[in-house]
């Protein structure tokens, strides 16, 4: 043991009261403060939704916009006890690879300057270390950040703002985790920014049971209040409604960490150098944060009602005039003591000391004329900011609508432009159509036209066929009355003939009977009548045809007029 050192060095308050137990728990609670742009932003934010607060705890009317309102409250909250920049886009550098970024991000945030801190203690281990923060422009902040540190900075979401290759590798390794990801590394240390991580997940990424997880929680912030009451086994709406009142509340002392901590963060928190050395055996040197009380309806009107002050304003002191300040040192010509001696013309100044009195006092009375209305002008002045600043608000706020009604005349106008345009196609598409359908009309037309024509064609054909069959028949029947004719004068020819047969035989069988005939002969003749009676059967058969034919040919044969 080195007496001369623990004699020769300022001993460090004691922090932690030795009777309390240990925490190795391995969760712990790093108090982190707030810078004073939090705070008012704290303020805002919960003035904003002032109304709804009120109707949350007076009213059992939980409808959807009032928890949906609700919502933007806890999640505005939660961006401002993180970093102002997530809430308040415009005022976020447009390049964060610049020199002064780290320091902008820690003067703005406290959160992120005990990070900056903490990573400044264990710079030069080697040691895997994992961030966890909810995804988007916070990883970028925090990337932006951790340039500034000895540190090889791995993201397992989104793109680096900086390409990692132009970095030299350093012993430290930080990982960036969104707390939305799920990822199979393990690591040394959580780092846990925010509270929108489970505790299952945090878990998951211990590299062993021993690995602790830190939590960033802001004081009295709704980080704060919101991992204390997750520790208490509530329904959601009995949670919601402490969560709100503390919120309300405690919003005049978020960031304010307890008096026995502020040296430790006045010295970046070396004080936690001694347990980063072996985490995993050292307990939490820290006490444990504040337990948040339960509010009720009650004090959080009367929180509302009440105004939040973070700065005291000291009355200023009143200046002396600049007689009184002369009078105080002596300094006046009147002043026996200040004789001037002009060595051998030594006079008495009393005439110019006299002149020189009335002068300070007119001097004096024309100060005070001019600090009377200079306190005048500067009380108008307090007036007239204050109006400017409403004129400047409303003249804001009509600009913010004369935007607005532009930009809904805008993308009206865009809505009717497109309108006229699918109107001009749907009236040239209707033309074209209309123009296809006289096209089809015609083509329809053409078509009967080409078909009657070619009935015509078929008709004239068909009628110059039946013409010429006509004629055909006509001549026919010319013919068939000629064979007719024929026929008929054949018939005659025949019947004379046969009657002549017939006379003929029965002159031949008269002559028979009168004289006998010999057989040659009688079978002569009995041919020869057979033979003529075959001829006139044939003759018969033929006229008996071609009178058929001819009534055949007459039922047939059309008409023609």
């Amino acid at each position: 043991m080195d007496l001369f050192k623990i004699l020769d060095t300022t001993p460090e308050p004691p922090i932690v009261n030795l009777n309390t137990t240990l925490n190795t728990s391995g969760d712990y609670w790093l108090a982190v403060p707030m810078s004073e742009y939090q705070k008012e932003l704290t303020d805002q934010v919960v003035s904003l939704h002032y109304s709804d607060i009120l109707k949350y705890f007076e009213t059992d009317d939980n409808d959807r916009v009032l928890l949906d309102s609700l919502e933007v409250l806890y999640l505005n909250s939660q961006l401002v006890a993180t970093h102002p920049y997530l809430l308040i886009n415009h005022y976020l550098p447009k390049n964060l690879t610049s020199k002064d970024i780290p320091y902008n991000l820690c003067e703005t945030s406290g959160k992120f300057q005990v990070l900056k801190d903490v990573i400044t203690l264990i710079e030069g281990t080697s040691l895997n270390v994992g961030i966890v923060a909810r995804s988007g422009k916070l990883l970028d902040l925090v990337e932006a950040l951790l340039l500034g540190s000895k540190t090889t900075i791995k993201r397992h979401h989104g793109n680096y703002i900086k390409d990692p290759a132009k970095n030299k590798n350093k012993d430290l390794t930080t990982h960036l985790i969104p707390s939305d990801v799920d990822i199979k590394e393990k690591f040394d240390l959580i780092f846990s920014l925010d509270i929108t991580p489970k505790n299952e997940f945090l878990l998951s990424l211990k590299k062993t049971p021993t690995s602790p997880i830190l939590r960033f929680v802001s004081a009295n912030s709704i980080d704060h209040v919101a991992l204390y009451f997750r520790q208490f086994e509530k329904s959601r709406s009995d949670y919601l409604v402490d969560v709100t009142a503390a919120i309300v509340v405690l919003r005049d002392r978020v960031g304010i960490l307890p008096p026995d901590l502020r040296p430790i963060y006045s010295k970046n928190l070396t004080y936690l150098k001694g347990f980063f050395q072996d985490f995993n055996k050292n307990p939490w040197p820290l006490p444990e944060l504040t337990k948040i009380k339960k509010y009720d309806a009650s004090d959080v009107e009367k929180s509302l009602l009440s105004e939040v002050h973070y700065e005291k304003n000291q009355p200023k002191k009143e200046q002396k005039s600049y007689y009184e300040t002369k009078r105080l040192c002596r300094d006046y010509t009147s002043n026996p003591l200040k004789d001037v001696n002009f060595g051998i013309l030594s006079v008495n100044s009393n005439y110019t000391d006299t002149l020189t009195h009335k002068l300070i006092q007119e001097f004096n009375v024309l100060h005070k004329d001019l600090a009377i209305q200079t306190s005048e002008f500067s009380h108008f002045d307090e007036y007239y900011t204050t109006e400017k600043d409403y004129l400047l608000n409303d003249e804001s706020k009509l600009i913010n609508e004369i935007d607005h009604i532009n930009l809904r005349i805008k993308t009206a106008n865009n809505k009717s432009d497109k309108l006229v345009e699918k109107t001009d196609a749907i009236k040239a598409n209707i033309a074209k159509l209309e123009t296809e359908v006289q096209e089809l009309n015609t083509n329809e037309q053409l078509k009967k036209i080409e078909e009657l024509k070619e009935l015509v064609v078929k008709e004239e054909a068909r009628k110059k066929s039946l013409i010429t069959e006509n004629e055909y028949m006509s001549k026919e029947i010319e013919t068939a009355k000629t064979a007719i004719n024929d026929s008929e004068k054949e018939i005659e020819h025949n019947q004379k003939a046969i009657l002549e047969n017939e006379a003929k035989l029965e002159e031949y069988f008269n002559d028979v009977t009168d004289e006998p005939l010999e057989s040659d002969e009688i079978k002569r003749l009995t041919e020869q009548t057979d033979f003529i009676k075959l001829q006139i059967d044939d003759s018969l058969k033929k006229l008996s045809s071609s009178r058929g034919r001819n009534s055949d040919n007459r039922r047939n044969s059309p008409s023609i007029k």
